[in-house]
């Protein structure tokens, strides 16, 4: 495949890389070359003749004041032509996108489909490549199409013959054995555009589905889903591809009125590495420093936060029982009551029920002797940030007893430590 060989005794391998879809009247085999007319298009024709003279006709007449001929003659173009000149819904034909890479394709040929999880290694696992017949071949110029008998390698061409084998890109050859796929390889835009269809007559439900089908396999780009609920979704890659689809839809795939919803976008977030996220602001001070001052420009805020340690943070999870009790003790102590079940009783909002374990709480120097020892079990570098960490910790988070830690490295210790 990478020397491109054109021999009809080579492997042939090809890639599809979009279906395009063409009205069945485009197809160079539907177009009239000249000549004579088929019967169908002489009859055609006469009707139409026919057709064109009664109206005149009735209008002669209905100048010259005779209603009743008027009458007849109206009615006589309205009975013939209603049940001839019905318009015909035109078919759409997919047409294959590709370009061969190694040997020649003819038509007729039959060919394997190869499925998005092939592999080399197990060409014949399930599910088993699909096989189809190459029914034609097309020379692409521009929007026009020009037939051909065989394509050798290097040519980018249309194939026609692979309906409901490939739903928008894929791979074929003419042997498993050593078979390459080439459809692993997506270059198309993931669509973050979502908007809810629906016809605006009901019973044209059937022709949305059918358009939304054909659209989807002749856009690379463009998504269908349906919901639970029974609400049809399109997905496409931003507004100009939306209107483009809904236009193609109403006048081509669908032909029939379609009421489009206003546009969502979905928002999302995620966690990245520190390395992937932007530097920081203020590179003198670091990731996760801020600087405030008040207005009297008197008092200057240093705030830094980093986060803690996976073995302490699990142990304030455990022990939030023991951080309740150590709030409880304090707030008793300031009021000077001794009566530490009312404290417990107004703070009982604050705590998860679930999570507070009241017959087994840590004392204060138990608690802090344990997690003291959470500190001392971190390993490398950051041993030496926590190393004196119990002694500054003035308050929990959040509601108190969370697993987040407010350390006060003032000199003066302006809050009251644990």
């Amino acid at each position: 495949m990478v020397n491109s060989k054109t021999a009809k005794s080579e492997p042939m391998v090809a890639y599809i890389s979009k279906m395009v879809s063409i009205p069945e009247s485009e197809l160079p085999e539907n177009k009239r070359r000249g000549g004579t007319l088929s019967p169908e298009e002489a009859r055609e024709m006469g009707r139409r003749k026919r057709a064109e003279i009664a109206k005149a006709q009735a209008l002669d007449n209905a100048a010259s004041g005779s209603i009743d001929s008027l009458t007849e003659a109206i009615g006589e173009t309205t009975l013939k032509d209603e049940t001839v000149e019905e318009e015909k819904v035109e078919k759409e034909h997919l047409i294959g996108f590709a370009r061969i890479f190694s040997g020649t394709l003819s038509v007729g040929d039959e060919v394997y489909v190869l499925p998005p999880k092939f592999t080399p290694a197990n060409p014949h696992h399930q599910p088993e490549p699909k096989k189809v017949t190459v029914t034609a071949l097309y020379l692409l110029m521009g929007r026009g199409l020009e037939p051909l008998e065989s394509v050798p390698a290097g040519v980018v061409f249309g194939i026609a013959g692979l309906d409901g084998a490939i739903l928008k890109s894929g791979t074929i050859c003419s042997q498993l054995e050593g078979g390459v796929n080439l459809a692993g390889v997506s270059m198309a835009a993931k669509p973050i555009v979502r908007v809810a269809l629906e016809p605006a007559w009901p019973g044209d439900l059937d022709k949305m589905i059918n358009g939304l089908k054909l659209l989807v396999q002749s856009d690379p780009c463009a998504e269908y889903e349906q919901f639970e609920s029974g609400e049809h979704v399109l997905l496409t890659a931003g507004e100009l591809h939306l209107e483009r689809c809904l236009t193609d839809l109403r006048e081509r795939f669908a032909k029939c009125e379609i009421q489009a919803g206003e546009p969502i976008v979905p928002y999302r977030e995620t966690i990245v590495r520190a390395e992937e996220m932007k530097p920081a602001a203020n590179k003198e001070l670091g990731r996760g420093t801020v600087i405030a001052t008040t207005t009297s420009k008197q008092v200057t805020i240093r705030l830094n936060v980093r986060p803690l340690p996976v073995e302490v943070t699990e142990f304030l999870v455990k022990n939030q029982s023991a951080v309740k009790r150590l709030y409880a003790d304090r707030q008793a102590e300031e009021q000077g009551q001794k009566k530490q079940e009312d404290v417990e009783s107004s703070d009982s909002e604050d705590v998860d029920e679930e999570i507070v374990d009241v017959t087994n709480v840590l004392s204060l120097p138990d608690f802090k002797k344990q997690l003291q020892k959470a500190f001392e079990s971190v390993k490398g570098q950051q041993r030496e940030i926590w190393a004196n960490a119990i002694e500054q910790i003035t308050a929990f988070g959040p509601r108190r007893t969370g697993p987040n830690l407010l350390f006060d490295a003032t000199k003066e210790s302006i809050f009251t430590r644990m």
